[in-house]
């Protein structure tokens, strides 16, 4: 059989490649039928249809938040909704996409934010799936489907403005309020790459066209997200990597909590990877070259210090212990210069330069 996409069984190794424990689970209840489709994979025989896209938005929820996600975004944003070549085919795979609002981010996520019943980065993936949806809908002209989709994200979008709104100015809560708008950056950024592309046309189109485009942007985009925009550019825009680097550290893909948070504040995650009773001393030491060379890499992104921060504090023997993991011509960034200068400062200083960082992005408007 030949496959359009990647083939289901292969797309499931995929899965366990990078986050087998996400297999383990119940399966029975709507909140976890990702897990029954990732577990049903041998049996869909063709790399299109609804079976196929509800075990690809399967992958995606269980690893777009690990270090080695699962590439389907280009199927379940784009191609997927352009095969539907009448109303009966696009309802139908609206329908298993609608499916997504049952799932909870927090069995597969380290980075949903408690904040207005739970914001991560798992709604911007869903909204960008809905927007390709949507796309198709204003190309068939299906008003039904428009009218749905178009619901979804209109209430998608309040949430997040509600979200930023209620930590906007509480005290205390600067740091929480610094990860609502990196999150709210990459899910407004999803959403509006894939209605840019839209090939939509018709005065009604690009009417709802323009309602999803430039979103953060601050002079023609929504108001509601002007502030958090211009806070993100100021503050966070550095902190935002792919964390391309921390793939070649395997023994992380092994664990569920050792899944990794919003950066710059990965100074727990840092500590966490040092003591965690699943690691041996070289698999510390992988995780901590991986670390360094992610640094070297990119060496604005306060992230990766605060990582290796938390990992010499708690580590035994600290990063000197673990030099000896670090590639030869990288070993000595750990005795001088930047990572040298974040071993000295701790999580709750570095916490607290980012809260007058932010007090001042705020104040500046």
């Amino acid at each position: 059989m030949r496959f359009g996409g990647v083939a289901p069984e292969r797309l499931r190794a995929q899965v366990e490649n990078t986050a087998a424990w996400a297999l383990d689970g119940p399966v029975d209840d709507a909140a976890h039928s990702w897990r029954r489709a990732l577990r049903a994979s041998g049996e869909i025989a063709h790399a299109h249809g609804e079976d196929y896209l509800r075990l690809m938005l399967a992958a995606h929820h269980a690893t777009v938040a690990t270090f080695v996600p699962t590439d389907v975004d280009s199927q379940i944003r784009y191609h997927t909704w352009q095969r539907c070549e009448d109303a009966a085919a696009l309802r139908a795979h609206a329908a298993v996409a609608a499916e997504t609002e049952q799932w909870d981010p927090r069995d597969v996520s380290a980075r949903v934010l408690e904040v207005q019943g739970g914001l991560s980065g798992h709604d911007g993936e869903w909204m960008a799936v809905r927007a390709g949806a949507l796309g198709r809908a204003l190309a068939l002209g299906d008003d039904a489907v428009i009218d749905a989709q178009a619901a979804y994200l209109d209430t998608r979008l309040e949430h997040h403005a509600e979200a930023f709104e209620s930590v906007r100015r509480a005290k205390g809560r600067e740091l929480l309020a610094l990860s609502v708008v990196a999150t709210i950056a990459h899910n407004l950024g999803d959403l509006s790459r894939v209605a840019d592309a839209w090939p939509v046309k018709g005065a009604g189109a690009l009417e709802i066209r323009r309602r999803y485009v430039r979103l953060g942007h601050d002079t023609d985009g929504d108001p509601r997200f002007a502030l958090a925009g211009r806070i993100y550019k100021r503050v966070m825009a550095s902190e935002n990597p792919r964390l391309l680097g921390l793939r070649a550290a395997r023994p992380l893909r092994a664990h569920r909590d050792l899944l990794i948070g919003i950066g710059p504040f990965f100074d727990a995650w840092g500590e966490a990877v040092a003591r965690h009773p699943g690691l041996g001393e070289e698999e510390r030491g992988a995780v901590l070259a991986a670390l360094v060379t992610s640094h070297l890499g990119a060496p604005g992104v306060q992230g990766y210090l605060r990582a290796i921060s938390g990992f010499h504090r708690s580590a035994p023997g600290g990063v000197e212990r673990h030099a000896s993991y670090v590639a030869a011509r990288e070993r000595g960034s750990l005795r001088a210069g930047p990572v040298r200068e974040a071993l000295g400062v701790d999580a709750a200083r570095f916490e607290a330069r980012m809260v007058n960082r932010y007090r001042a992005a705020l104040d500046e408007g």
